[in-house]
Formats: structure tokens, C-alpha cells, sequence
């Protein structure tokens, strides 16, 4: 049977999967209204149709990138169903670290790019942000909760989970900076070894290896 053709994206998505791109590459300030427009192949005309304002792209962009990141989650600890949760977590974070410092990966977060040109002016969209860091911290808090349970550790999973979620963010921009992919392997690789220590896993250092 001959292939059926694929329904082409509504303008409104085209719009917000050119921003999620180009706000991650050139950052927010430095993307204009015109490069997105170009980017998602819609006329500037329809760009204000469904958007009252960059701003207002930008805070779409960050719902889209959230659905992106939970279904990313999602898919990972799917793959590892009926591993215990210890299993769980140290893959899960295995496979986090090798996406990130794999050099075919534009090693870029959406939230932390964008944050940290517009924290001060523009609120709304740092709440978004914000918004964004918050989802991936309960989701990953999750999976240390279930894997202190089974080892039946107290543990702070709270500051366990901004630890990770921080360690992703800082090793990001020292990417940046650098152009240096191994630090992204060196510091989350680190970081997963002292979280399953603090969970009471064993063998951490085979655990955390690809």
C-alpha cells in the first residue's frame, strides 16, 4: 500500500518547535519575532494570530518543552520495567549522562538558556521556567523516594533532586563555556555515584558506567 502523507504541523506548532529551537541555540533576547517566523515557514501575520508576543511564544515553548522532558522520563524508566528501583534510578541516570555528553546531542536545557537572560525582566516567563525545573525535580525525586524505600534508607530525596537537577544545569554551562563535552560525563557521572551511595546502593561505580 502506497505510504499515506503525513498531515503537515498546524502553524501554531511550527511556531513553537522553531522557538524551542532557536531560543535554545541563539537564547531568547537574541532571537527576533522575524527569525522564528522564517525558521517555522508561517508569515509574520500568523505568528501574531496565535501569539500575543515573543513572550507570550516563549511561555508556549517551555509547556512544550516540559511534555517533551516527561515523556523523555517517561520512555527511560518504561525501559527498565520490572528492574528493581535502584536499577531504575542508576540507568535512568546512566542514560540521562550519556545523551548529555554525547557530542551528537545540542547539549542546551530550554528553561536554564532562557532563565538566565530574562530572570529579572521578565517574571513571567522566569515562573515558567521555573515551572519547567520543579516538574523534573518531582519526577525525579520519584524514582530516589522509590529507590530509598526498597533500601529502606531515610534520605533527604528533596535536596537530592535539586543536587541532580543542579549538577545537569551547571555542567551545561560549563559546556558552553568550554566547548569541553567530557565535563558534562565527568560531573553527572560524579554526582549519580554520590546519589546512590546516599540511597545505600552497592557497586556504584559499575552502576554508573554505560
Amino acid at each position: 500500500m502506497p505510504k499515506t502523507a503525513e498531515k503537515p504541523l498546524p502553524a501554531r506548532e511550527k511556531l513553537i518547535f522553531a522557538g524551542v529551537d532557536l531560543f535554545r541555540r541563539h537564547g531568547y533576547v537574541a532571537t527576533p519575532v522575524d527569525a522564528i517566523c522564517a525558521a517555522a515557514g508561517v508569515s509574520k501575520g500568523a505568528f501574531f494570530h496565535h501569539f500575543a508576543s515573543k513572550e507570550a511564544l516563549a511561555e508556549a515553548c517551555m509547556d512544550q518543552w516540559d511534555d517533551l522532558m516527561a515523556g523523555w522520563d517517561a520512555g527511560h524508566v518504561a525501559a527498565a520495567d520490572g528492574a528493581d528501583a535502584v536499577t531504575i534510578l542508576a540507568t535512568y541516570m546512566r542514560r540521562s549522562t550519556a545523551f548529555l555528553a554525547d557530542p551528537k546531542t545540542f547539549a542546551s536545557c530550554l528553561p536554564g538558556t532562557t532563565v538566565q537572560e530574562i530572570s529579572e525582566s521578565h517574571p513571567a516567563l522566569r515562573d515558567r521556567a521555573n515551572q519547567c525545573f520543579t516538574k523534573a525535580h518531582e519526577r525525579f525525586q520519584t524514582l530516589l523516594a522509590a529507590a530509598a524505600e526498597e533500601k529502606q534508607t531515610t534520605v533527604n530525596t528533596d535536596a537530592l533532586a535539586r543536587l541532580w537537577i543542579g549538577t545537569i544545569q551547571g555542567a551545561l554551562i560549563l559546556f558552553k563555556a568550554s566547548r569541553d563535552v567530557s565535563v558534562i560525563d565527568s560531573n553527572m557521572s560524579h554526582v549519580s555515584q554520590y546519589i546512590l551511595q546516599q540511597i545505600g546502593a552497592t557497586d556504584v561505580a559499575n552502576a554508573t558506567k554505560p
